[in-house]
C-alpha cells in the first residue's frame, strides 16, 4: 500500500471528506485530492499533522511499518451509536408530541417537541463532532429530517391555514391547496437534502 492508498483508507476510516481533511490541514481540497491520486506528495509538515490528526505514526504514513490505532474504529463506532440514539430521540420527541395533541390538544405537545429534538440536536453537535466523525452526523440528518422537517411544516401549515398549531397537518376546510403545496415543499427539501447528504457520505 502506498502513502496516497494510506491517506485515503484513514480518511473514510475517519469519515469525513477531503474538504474536512483539507480544513484540518490548511490546504486545498485539491491537494487532498492530488495526494490521494498520487499526483503529488504532501510535506513532512503536512504527513506530521495528518499523523496527529488520525492517530497513526508517521512512521505508518510513509512506510506502513504499523497498522492504523484503533481510535478510529472506536470514534467512529461512539459516533453511529451516539447518532443512532439521537435519532430515536428526534422521533420520540415527534411521535409523543403527536399523541400528547391527539389527546390533549394543549401547548406541552409542541414544547415536548422542541425539547426532544433540540436535544437531540444538541447532543449530535457536542459530541459526535468532537469525534471528528462527519458521516455520523450525515447520518443523523438522514434518518432525523423527515421527523423535523414535517414538525415544523405542521404547525406552519396549520398556522397559515388557521387552524390549531397541532405537530401533526389538520385537513382545514377550504385549504387543501395550501396542503398540498405543503406536502409538496416537505417531498423536495427531504428529496435534495437526502440526496445532498447521501453524496457527501460517499467521498
Amino acid at each position: 500500500m502506498k502513502l496516497a492508498d494510506r491517506i485515503l483508507e484513514l480518511r473514510k476510516r475517519k469519515g469525513i471528506s477531503q474538504e474536512a481533511l483539507a480544513d484540518k490541514l490548511g490546504v486545498s481540497r485539491q491537494a487532498i485530492s492530488k495526494w490521494e491520486s498520487e499526483q503529488s506528495t504532501p510535506e513532512l509538515e503536512n504527513i506530521v499533522l495528518m499523523s496527529d490528526f488520525f492517530g497513526v505514526t508517521t512512521d505508518y504514513l510513509l512506510k506502513g511499518i504499523e497498522p492504523p490505532l484503533d481510535e478510529t474504529k472506536k470514534n467512529g463506532s461512539i459516533g453511529n451509536s451516539l447518532a443512532l440514539l439521537a435519532t430515536a430521540f428526534v422521533w420520540i420527541g415527534y411521535i409523543t408530541s403527536c399523541a400528547i395533541w391527539y389527546e390533549y390538544q394543549n401547548a406541552f405537545a409542541i414544547m415536548n417537541g422542541f425539547i426532544w429534538m433540540i436535544g437531540s440536536i444538541v447532543m449530535v453537535y457536542a459530541a459526535i463532532s468532537n469525534l471528528s466523525d462527519d458521516k455520523a452526523v450525515y447520518r443523523f440528518w438522514m434518518f432525523s429530517l423527515p421527523a423535523i422537517s414535517l414538525f415544523l411544516l405542521s404547525m406552519l401549515y396549520n398556522a397559515i391555514a388557521l387552524g390549531p398549531l397541532a405537530p401533526y397537518p389538520l385537513l382545514v376546510e377550504g385549504r387543501y391547496i395550501l396542503f398540498g403545496i405543503c406536502l409538496l415543499v416537505f417531498i423536495c427539501i427531504n428529496i435534495v437534502v437526502e440526496m445532498a447528504l447521501y453524496r457527501r457520505m460517499q467521498q
